[in-house]
């Protein structure tokens, strides 16, 4: 505790003697790290976020509303929904297909031919579709990753700068691993395991005597269950450590207020007060670039969420449509690819909560200076 008061005390007298030369340079002039995070955004989010007016400083922050992100919402939706609706059309014209050559069919040996040649046609469509949004998935949770990187550590920076040292090394010791750790599991892993969920699939839905049609439902059971257990650890360590550091922090900070204000002779209420006022600028500075990187990794991620969710409701119309029509092996088929978008659309919206909540448990943890 003693060594980290004499850290802060030392910041504190260095935060007032170059309080002049701060206070007399431009704001524009003071960089703590809002380029590189601004640079670290991809060309596709950082264009959103310039229509909207939102950048690092605090009042393009303000800008943004929530009558701004629906808007945004609507647009993705409206711009992705081309490719969704051309795979539902051509999924309904298979199942149409499949049930009038069933029902026009008098051999009780061609009527279960008909069944699997649809069940291949529908998975060839539906598997060439799945494998484009994964690639582009992919993509975003890699762009999301490098720009967390970048981010991360910016944000921990300006908060270590106001004296909260054991918060900012919590967290971002804990977001870069939780990143890594994702980011590995979604690139090695989430690819072959859609793949192969979607061919055994297939394979089951065209011969119904493998019963492999409740594979997709547990495997994706699994995961969801996996990835819930993974983030609900680490929001407990992550909140358990922040709580416990922020408490250290915040005494750290007030033992050295009293000796400068008690032990620097004349000045010393005089730098306390200057490092007060100094240290409230950079507190807006850091919420603004937090909440500058919620909206930045929201920005990156959002569209591939929407992506996925009406390529899921693509497969959910075909699969109540195969329903309908009475086509068994489709409707199974079209289960278990609603399972693989469920999956992946799961591992995406932990991607993009990992470092949201992380930012907003420290905005609120570290918010009196």
């Amino acid at each position: 505790m003693m060594k980290k008061i004499l850290l802060i005390l030392s910041a504190m007298l260095c935060i007032f003697f170059g309080s002049k030369t701060a206070f007399a340079e431009q704001p524009e002039d003071i960089d703590f790290g809002q380029e590189s995070v601004a640079d670290a955004v991809p060309d596709s989010a950082r264009e959103i976020l310039d229509e909207h007016g939102v950048t690092p400083e605090n009042s393009g922050v303000l800008n943004f509303s929530f009558a701004d992100f629906l808007s945004g919402v609507w647009e993705l939706i409206c711009e992705q929904s081309a490719k969704p609706i051309r795979l539902f059309c051509s999924l309904f014209g298979v199942i149409i297909l499949c049930a009038l050559c069933e029902n026009l069919s008098q051999s009780g040996q061609l009527k279960g031919v008909f069944p699997a040649v649809g069940v291949l046609g529908c998975a060839g469509i539906a598997a060439a579709e799945v494998s484009g949004l994964l690639s582009e998935t992919l993509s975003a949770l890699s762009a999301s990753a490098n720009f967390t990187l970048v981010f991360i550590p910016v944000f921990t920076g300006i908060s270590a700068v106001l004296g909260h040292v054991s918060t900012a090394s919590a967290v971002n010791s804990l977001v870069l691993a939780a990143t890594q750790l994702f980011s590995q599991l979604a690139v090695n892993f989430l690819a072959p395991l859609s793949g192969a969920i979607l061919g055994l699939s297939a394979a089951g839905a065209a011969h119904p005597q493998l019963k492999l049609d409740k594979l997709g439902e547990a495997v994706k059971k699994f995961i969801v269950w996996g990835l819930t257990l993974i983030m609900t650890v680490f929001m407990s360590v992550l909140s358990a450590q922040t709580l416990v550091a922020a408490s250290s922090d915040n005494t750290a900070i007030k033992a050295a207020k009293f000796m400068v204000s008690q032990g620097v002779p004349i000045v010393g209420g005089t730098i306390s007060d200057a490092v007060n006022t100094l240290s409230g600028g950079i507190s807006m500075l850091k919420s603004s670039v937090g909440a500058y990187g919620v909206i930045a990794a929201a920005a990156i991620v959002l569209p591939a969420v929407v992506r996925i969710s009406l390529y899921r409701l693509s497969l959910f119309c075909a699969q109540s449509v195969s329903e309908m029509f009475g086509q068994k092996a489709l409707t199974t088929l079209f289960k278990s690819c609603c399972s693989v978008l469920t999956i992946i659309l799961a591992v995406t919206v932990c991607f993009l909560l990992l470092g949201t909540l992380a930012v907003l448990l420290m905005l609120a943890v570290t918010g009196a200076v």
